[in-house]
């Protein structure tokens, strides 16, 4: 589906060159905002909650202008394909949308997004953005999106079945081998429990490598995705390293199997009920899994989580520190508007900080404003996975700002799906099929091989 959603938007107009009116929330207009209704928030009536929020707010701030909702239904693939032909004509682009980090460079290159930085000088909100996050949404030297809400992984563990296989809890592993040396000691201890979940294949879309696989590829020697020059890596010592670890992972029955991996029912999430019911001891996962076990979220609600789940930093290949990747969603405003500062209007009110955090909290990320990582009404929302998840969050790296990583995504995620299929898979052999399958799609000058 990524790869469709990449055709779609490849074929499209380029350059749009769309008259930008300077009108403000003043003027008489009605704008419009485009979301995920489904996959975005936690639950739908939290999403629906929120939006309606949002929508009484700015139009009672700017009584002159008109807010339309356009909710998109259906998951993740599916969104970012109806949002690609909506961007597709003037006439149904919408004002603002929001989606993944990961469809920024391919909406910029496409021409649907709009240069924000003049917008941005008087926020109050995006200087107080880590770097990092602050960089997420720049292109060229401008900046087309501002996040909304950020996911960083780490490991989760089961505290009652780590100490049952003899290992000694608060954990914190320092090597990759100490993460598979725990996993082996659940399964000779606990048979029946899935020893550890890493995602693989392609069922959550291009977001669900940043939950599992791509964490891996940040620890490893060789964590380059793409090189200064813009060229998609295809071989390298870190890639063979991290195809290798999963091969390990399944070729021992370390793994979750396939039937959940390969779910279209919000695989990621699946680790909330395996751990609530006692059936998983470790878990490289996203933050938001602690935000599931709240009685607001109840997937499942789980009041005990915090006392029987403990959070561990995932660590680099030989120590040395964590790994993490870091995505999120994010607001763009469109290049087809003609109402760009009430455009801008609508985006400072979503991040005004009891919005920030309602949406951190309801859709499980963590807020772009540091100082709110501690704030009460996040810390304590899903405590202590929330706060802890804060503190882990500058270990991560943003992932590419490219229009071709919609097609290296898909071929990692193709290639870890290959080996929890078939565990006789090598690393090697998996390597190899990703790099046939980028290089077809993208061409041999496009591509390259790192030692």
């Amino acid at each position: 589906m990524v790869a469709a959603t990449a055709l779609v938007a490849s074929t499209m107009a380029v350059g749009v060159t769309a008259a930008i009116s300077s009108a403000g929330a003043s003027s008489k207009a009605t704008i419009s905002v485009a979301y995920a209704a489904d996959t975005t928030f936690d639950t739908i009536p939290l999403g629906t909650k929120w939006w309606g929020a949002v929508q009484k707010e700015f139009e009672a701030k700017y009584p002159n202008v008109t807010l339309r909702l356009i909710p998109i239904a259906g998951g993740e693939p599916d969104f970012l394909t109806k949002l690609a032909l909506l961007y597709h004509s003037s006439s149904t682009s919408p004002d603002v949308a929001q989606f993944p980090s990961t469809e920024i460079a391919l909406y910029e290159s496409s021409g649907y997004l709009l240069a924000m930085d003049k917008y941005l000088k008087g926020s109050s909100w995006f200087s107080q953005y880590p770097t990092v996050i602050q960089n997420e949404g720049k292109i060229g030297g401008h900046t087309y999106a501002v996040s909304a809400g950020e996911n960083n992984n780490g490991l989760f563990y089961d505290k009652a079945i780590l100490e049952k296989a003899g290992i000694k809890v608060p954990w914190q592993p320092k090597t990759w081998a100490d993460v598979i040396t725990a996993a082996k000691a659940i399964k000779k201890a606990e048979p029946k429990v899935i020893p550890l979940w890493t995602d693989a294949g392609t069922s959550a879309g291009p977001n669900g490598a940043g939950y599992g696989i791509l964490n891996l590829l940040a620890g490893s020697k060789t964590p380059t995705i793409q090189t200064s020059s813009g060229k998609m890596v295809v071989s390298s010592k870190g890639l063979l390293e991290t195809l290798n670890w999963y091969h390990e992972v399944f070729a021992d029955g370390l793994g979750a199997p396939i039937s959940d991996l390969f779910s279209e029912n919000n695989a990621p999430n699946i680790p909330s009920a395996l751990f609530a019911k006692g059936q998983l001891g470790i878990a490289v996962g996203a933050n938001f899994l602690g935000g599931n076990w709240t009685k607001m979220v109840s997937f499942p609600n789980w009041p005990q989580a915090g006392k029987a789940i403990g959070v561990a930093g995932l660590p680099k290949i030989d120590g040395g520190g964590y790994a993490s990747t870091l995505s999120g969603w994010d607001f763009g405003i469109s290049s087809h508007t003609k109402y760009a500062q009430a455009a801008a209007d609508l985006i400072n009110v979503m991040q005004e900080p009891t919005n920030m955090i309602e949406a951190a909290n309801w859709a499980g990320w963590v807020p772009p404003v540091k100082s709110y990582w501690s704030n009460p009404k996040y810390a304590s929302f899903a405590a202590p996975f929330n706060q802890a998840f804060g503190n882990l969050l500058p270990w991560s790296t943003e992932l590419p700002a490219s229009a071709n990583y919609s097609v290296w995504v898909q071929a990692i995620e193709q290639a870890s799906g290959a080996i929890a299929k078939t565990p006789s898979t090598t690393g090697a052999q998996a390597m190899a099929q990703m790099k046939g399958f980028i290089t077809n799609q993208l061409g041999p000058s496009a591509v390259v091989s790192l030692p």
